[in-house]
């Protein structure tokens, strides 16, 4: 899910929905084979948000 959030942020996408539309669902099927629906994608962004804010304020 980290992967998934920082690529969105380098994008260049304005939404997120999108974003699962025409890149995740085409492209990146073959990486991440096992991929949740765009609803279960957004519930484990709220968990994943914490994790990364400590992880990028505590990388140099």
């Amino acid at each position: 899910m980290i992967t998934i959030v920082i690529a969105f942020h380098q994008s260049g996408y304005r939404d997120f929905k999108t974003y699962d539309i025409h890149f995740i669902c085409l492209c990146l099927t073959n990486v991440f084979p096992e991929l949740v629906s765009y609803t279960q994608i957004l519930k484990f962004m709220q968990g994943v948000l914490i994790p990364l804010r400590s992880y990028l304020t505590h990388v140099k």
